[in-house]
C-alpha cells in the first residue's frame, strides 16, 4: 500500500446512476476509516430513490482543505432534471431541509456514498426556464456536504472485497 500506481485499465468518464435515501430510512451504517469502505442498509420497507439526470449533465465537485481544525471534504454534486412538472416539484419540496445520502455510480463501476448520518448531505434547486426554445428546461439541483473524511465507497453487499482495484 502506500503507492499511488499507474492506472492500467479503461476509465470512463461520467457519473450514473445516482440515488438518494433520507437519512430516518437507514437501518445501519457502518463504515471503515482504514479502507474507506463503507455499509448502507435502508429500514425494512424503505429503498433508495432514484434520481435522473439529463445524459452528461451530472458532475461532482470534490475538494479537500486545509483548516485550523484539520482537514475538511468539500462535495458538491450538481444534476440537470429536464422539464417542469409537478412531480419533480413535489419531491424536491419533500426533499427540502431534509438529510439526506447519495449513493452514486461512475460508469467505471465505482459507487461512491456522500454523506454519513451525523453529517449529511443537503439538496437546494433552481427552476431554470430559458427564453430560448432549444435551451435546457428543468431543474439544477445541487447537493452538499462538508465531512472531516473522504467520501466512502460502498462495500458489496457480501461484505467480501475482492482485489484492490484501486491500484489500477
Amino acid at each position: 500500500m502506500g503507492n499511488i500506481l499507474r492506472h492500467t485499465g479503461i476509465n470512463i468518464g461520467g457519473l450514473n446512476p445516482v440515488s438518494w435515501i433520507y437519512r430516518e430510512d437507514v437501518a445501519i451504517f457502518s463504515g471503515s476509516d482504514s479502507s474507506l469502505y463503507c455499509l448502507v442498509v435502508p429500514k425494512t420497507g424503505k429503498s433508495w430513490n432514484a434520481l435522473y439526470g439529463t445524459p452528461e449533465t451530472i458532475q461532482l465537485e470534490s475538494e479537500q482543505q486545509d483548516t485550523p481544525g484539520g482537514m475538511k471534504y468539500l462535495y458538491k454534486l450538481k444534476v440537470l432534471v429536464p422539464k417542469d412538472r409537478i412531480g419533480v416539484e413535489a419531491e424536491l419540496f419533500r426533499m427540502t431541509g431534509r438529510k439526506l445520502i447519495l449513493k452514486v455510480g461512475d460508469k467505471n463501476g465505482t459507487i461512491r456514498i456522500f454523506g454519513t448520518m451525523d453529517i449529511p448531505m443537503k439538496v437546494t434547486s433552481k427552476l431554470l426556464k430559458p427564453a430560448a426554445m432549444e435551451t435546457f428546461n428543468g431543474y439544477e439541483l445541487l447537493f452538499s456536504g462538508e465531512f472531516s473524511k473522504p467520501a466512502g465507497f460502498l462495500q458489496p453487499p457480501t461484505g467480501i472485497i475482492i482485489g484492490d482495484d484501486n491500484q489500477d
